[in-house]
């Protein structure tokens, strides 16, 4: 027999093979636990359900909406924030460009695609 304690979001926190207060219990032969989205352990069995399924999706788009603004701020935003006279040395094409290319970043968290950059920016 396995004892097993789990918190609001089904990740098991804690389990043994002797009982413990509150302790939930299960054979040791049904008990099978696996790494779920977050790095939890959560039921095997669990991992199955639509309610799972839809957890790990948002936190997938989350995590990824999260990395995305990461790089937005550390790629786009030390560009556009350089300063007057930096833009007073740009033609009006690398203007037009660049207020794409920001355009773009400003929208990541909807498209989900990382802009390319425009070749002339360093």
């Amino acid at each position: 027999m396995i004892y097993y304690l789990m918190n609001d979001n089904k990740e098991i926190i804690k389990d043994d093979f002797s009982f413990f207060e509150n302790a939930l219990s299960m054979s040791d032969e049904d008990y099978k636990i696996v790494n779920g989205y977050n790095g939890a352990l959560f039921l095997e069995t669990y991992t199955k359900t639509e309610e799972y399924k839809q957890k790990e999706a948002e936190w997938q788009r989350n995590h990824i909406l999260k990395v995305l603004k990461t790089r937005r701020e550390q790629e786009c935003f030390s560009i556009i924030n350089r300063g007057y006279l930096w833009y007073l040395q740009l033609t009006d094409e690398h203007i037009r460009e660049l207020n794409v290319w920001y355009d773009a970043w400003l929208d990541v968290t909807e498209t989900l695609t990382v802009p390319k950059k425009p070749d002339w920016i360093d």
